[in-house]
């Protein structure tokens, strides 16, 4: 009996309200590989590309000051400034990193993560930290 009561308040109870600022996610990761050639000692480039949109219900202050951060193995190996956002607008970003042909058959484990550089403007330009950041395996 108790359980149905919780559950009953638990489904008519009114979903959280959205950032009243912007809200930068990461949306999307995509990898395309070029292979390289192991008889001519060239590696292979692996174009990682993704997608910020902010989700949030305002747009983020002009000049906000915000980059995107490519990390493997917790080392941060490539950076993107990202411009100030509309809501609703995305923005493609894209990295490139190389491999040995020899570590073709390896998974590819990326983290790409958004930037706030000025904290004190956050509840503005990015009002949820819980979706700034994506790991994906490839």
């Amino acid at each position: 009996m108790i359980a149905l009561v919780l559950a009953s308040i638990l489904g008519t109870a009114a979903p959280a309200p959205a950032c009243r600022g912007g809200d930068i996610s990461v949306t999307a990761l995509r990898i395309k590989l070029i292979k390289g050639s192991a008889s001519a000692a060239t590696a292979d480039r692996l174009l990682i590309t993704g997608d910020f949109t902010n989700v949030g219900s305002a747009a983020q202050e002009d000049g906000v000051r915000q980059h995107a951060e490519l990390l493997r193995n917790g080392a941060i190996i490539a950076r993107q400034k990202l411009p100030a956002l509309a809501a609703g607008v995305t923005y493609p970003l894209q990295f490139r990193i190389f491999r040995e042909t020899s570590q073709r058959t390896d998974p590819v484990e990326v983290l790409v993560r958004y930037v706030l550089d000025d904290r004190r403007h956050a509840a503005r330009d990015d009002c949820l930290a819980t979706n700034d950041s994506l790991t994906k395996v490839f």
